[in-house]
């Protein structure tokens, strides 16, 4: 299996996020709403004793926004922000970008991540270096 490419390690960085925190926010197009609270449903019933809580917001077009405690941790689409503490992924195709985020979260979730050691995949034990991240990003993407 060759490795992830840094996009691909982004997108497996926003699925964890997703995933190990107690209690998140989101913010998406309706469609995409649906889906993520449909996954999260799933994630609970997969894991109980890794119960989470996820509120939805007010409904937004172009991107997904993944929130903890206030923060941006994760942002899918849209334009790119200054904010370092959020794992960004460009994109021109939302609903492509999260149908492959849906999936990498259903393969942590069957893994039983974060419940786990190890099953995070490659990087998981490592911290997120979003500069690095950014600095692929606006070569590659722009």
């Amino acid at each position: 299996m060759e490795p992830f490419n840094q996009l691909e390690q982004a997108m497996r960085e926003w699925a964890r996020r997703f995933l190990r925190h107690s209690e998140i926010f989101t913010q998406s197009p309706t469609l995409i709403s649906e889906k993520i609270l449909s996954l999260h449903l799933h994630f609970n019933d997969k894991a109980p004793s890794q119960f989470s809580q996820i509120n939805q917001g007010t409904n937004i077009e172009d991107s997904i926004h993944l929130y903890s405690n206030g923060t941006l941790i994760g942002q899918v689409g849209g334009d790119i922000i200054d904010q370092l503490t959020s794992v960004y992924i460009p994109t021109n195709n939302i609903e492509e970008k999260w149908n492959y985020l849906e999936k990498i979260i259903r393969e942590l979730i069957d893994a039983g991540y974060p419940g786990c050691v190890g099953c995070g995949g490659p990087g998981s034990e490592e911290v997120w270096d979003e500069i690095q991240n950014r600095e692929y990003i606006m070569k590659h993407f722009n």
